[in-house]
């Protein structure tokens, strides 16, 4: 039976719990109930993802992270909540499903959330932020050694919530400026609480699962731009051809992903593990928005040029995933597993970054295919660095 499927029925109210003074030794999985709740995300990303296709513009790229940022930090925020001190008791069930609802709402004023929906996307914001220091009000009262932290957590998210609600009742640009207000209290205030985070610390085997699945979930977003993208060509071969090696871009990008995952660990420090946290902001942000690129070069009609908007969409987020990742090389390391991956160099990413930038710069004659095909084959170099770096370190060692 699967470990997950042994989890009993959770009682009707239980305090919640202080996760972090479990054994380290104790290998923590994501529950079922987190589960579900990361499917309401699968909607969100899908539908800020088609916005960015509507329009692939300077502007609409910068409506594009407005919109992604709120969706992704409103799951930051539930996963280090619950990383910390979920009970996955009955009341806690109960404020997921309110937090779902309100995901949904999110979901549905994303359309034109920057413009005729935005005080509907703001007021959704707010309350899926006031759910969160519900669950933080419950960790206040039953965890007295933890009342530091949750209390600067609950004062900082509560000092963000003044912008937003304020944007309902502004017209832009001042609104948006509100906006950008919020999210950076919020953003803010984690940093602010560092000296009080070590007490606390966050798990070393949930915590990467739980990321590792918001990235399945983004990567999903990707391959299904794929299809439709082929599916609106009718199986055109340069169309498919373009199809296959964005798909092999993005599935070069998970098997390192998760390989990182599986064999490193978080470096100590609060510095490291917050920039391990943040920078995969603008991995997700790059996976999704490569794939709306993807999309729109498959639909390129054979025989003509790729539209400008569509090439540096795909090129600028490809090159946004390889620079992430090359952080995320640095603020990991692998004290368990000699031979994980450090053939493959943060270096190496960067590099492959700006390849792309220039392939953005340079490739206004380049067919789609081609396009697709620098990611995809800049991916699968890092990938064939990744293991012959295993393969050589194993020998040696035999």
């Amino acid at each position: 039976m699967h470990p997950r499927a042994e989890t009993p029925l959770p009682a009707l109210s239980k305090r919640p719990t202080l996760r972090s003074i479990e054994s380290e030794q104790h290998e923590r999985r994501a529950t079922w109930t987190e589960l579900f709740f990361d499917v309401v995300y699968v909607v969100a990303i899908a539908r800020v993802a088609h916005e960015l296709k509507q329009d692939p513009t300077i502007p609409g790229a910068l409506a594009f992270a407005g919109l992604f940022v709120p969706v992704w930090w409103s799951w930051i925020g539930v996963t280090i909540y619950a990383d910390r001190f979920d009970s996955d008791d009955t009341a806690d069930r109960m404020l997921l499903a309110l937090q779902m609802l309100g995901v949904a709402a999110l979901a549905v004023q994303i359309h034109d959330g920057v413009g005729v929906n935005a005080p509907g996307l703001a007021l959704a914001y707010c309350g899926l932020r006031l759910l969160l220091i519900l669950f933080y009000t419950r960790a206040w009262r039953h965890i007295p050694e933890a009342r530091p932290l949750v209390a600067r957590y609950m004062a900082g998210f509560s000092l963000a919530l003044l912008p937003w609600l304020a944007s309902v009742f502004v017209p832009p640009p001042l609104r948006f400026g509100l906006w950008a207000a919020g999210i950076a209290i919020d953003l803010l205030t984690p940093l602010t609480a560092r000296p009080l985070q070590g007490a606390l610390p966050l798990s070393s085997s949930h915590l990467p699962e739980r990321f590792g699945l918001f990235i399945i979930i983004v990567l999903g977003e990707s391959v299904a731009a794929v299809v439709g993208g082929v599916a609106g060509q009718h199986w055109a071969a340069t169309s498919v051809l373009t199809a296959v090696l964005s798909f092999a871009f993005a599935f070069a990008m998970g098997w390192l992903y998760f390989d990182n995952v599986k064999y490193a660990t978080v470096n100590r420090g609060r510095r490291s593990a917050h920039a391990w946290v943040y920078i995969h902001l603008l991995l997700t942000m790059g996976l999704t928005a490569s794939g709306a690129g993807a999309e729109m070069l498959i639909a390129t009609p054979p025989g003509e040029p790729v539209s400008a908007a569509a090439r540096w969409l795909f090129c600028a987020a490809t090159a946004s995933c390889f620079a992430a990742f090359a952080v995320i090389l640095r603020t990991t390391a692998c004290p368990h597993d000699p031979s994980p991956r450090r053939a493959l160099q943060p270096g190496m990413l960067l590099a492959a970054s700006g390849m792309m930038m220039l392939v953005g710069f340079g490739g206004e004659s380049l067919p789609p295919f081609l396009l697709t095909g620098s990611a995809g084959a800049l991916a699968a170099l890092q990938l064939v660095a990744h293991h012959q770096g295993r393969a050589h370190a194993r020998r040696s060692q035999g």
